[in-house]
């Protein structure tokens, strides 16, 4: 009979390695070691690199993709908590690929949207000016009604800062669905 320990059993996980005496999930020793100038987030290139290393090439267009929907709040850097959420996912690499036409066309049918909005151009929205979009969106018929009617500014305002940029809004739509019902994700 074959008897696995705890130990054995942190050790054969594939979501964990032992380092150092203890278990880092994969997720944190990626990061790690792609965050090559220590500064506590991937930038661009880092991330470039990363995927290139497991076997994805990202063109300049696939990479200005991929750091949109990976970070999340839109600052620009993607800090460990944005790189955990995206390795989470078994389609990780997928995740991150080109839209295809249908949905490159509602992407920019929604910036237009989201630029109506943004009187002053910041690239933000604060919550009144989100309300008002929110509907417009839902007139569109971007977003349901009755199947989003709980799409709260704070839940999309992942910066936490009182407003919400383009990249949060657009993470926010992948997340729920709404990209990917509207076409067969690009192979």
């Amino acid at each position: 009979m074959n008897s696995i320990n705890k130990n054995q059993r942190i050790a054969l996980a594939p979501t964990c390695f032992a380092y150092g005496g203890g278990t880092k999930p994969i997720s944190e020793l990626m990061f790690n070691k792609y965050d090559k100038d220590k500064s506590g987030t991937i930038s661009r290139e880092e991330l470039r690199s990363l995927c290139y290393d497991m076997g994805y090439y990202l063109s300049d267009d696939e990479l200005q993709w991929a750091c949109t929907l990976i970070d999340k709040d839109g600052n620009g850097h993607i800090d460990y908590r944005e790189f955990a959420d995206w390795w989470r996912t078994s389609s990780r690499f997928e995740h991150i690929q080109m839209p295809n036409a249908y949905q490159t066309q509602l992407i920019c049918h929604i910036a237009e949207v989201f630029r109506s909005y943004d009187k002053h151009n910041h690239g933000r929205l604060n919550k009144k000016e989100f309300e008002k979009m929110r509907k417009d969106l839902t007139r569109h018929h971007i977003i349901d009604e009755h199947e989003h009617q709980a799409c709260q500014f704070e839940e999309i305002d992942r910066g936490h800062d009182g407003s919400i940029n383009f990249n949060e809004l657009i993470a926010w739509f992948k997340d729920i669905g709404v990209l990917d019902k509207i076409g067969v994700t690009a192979p």
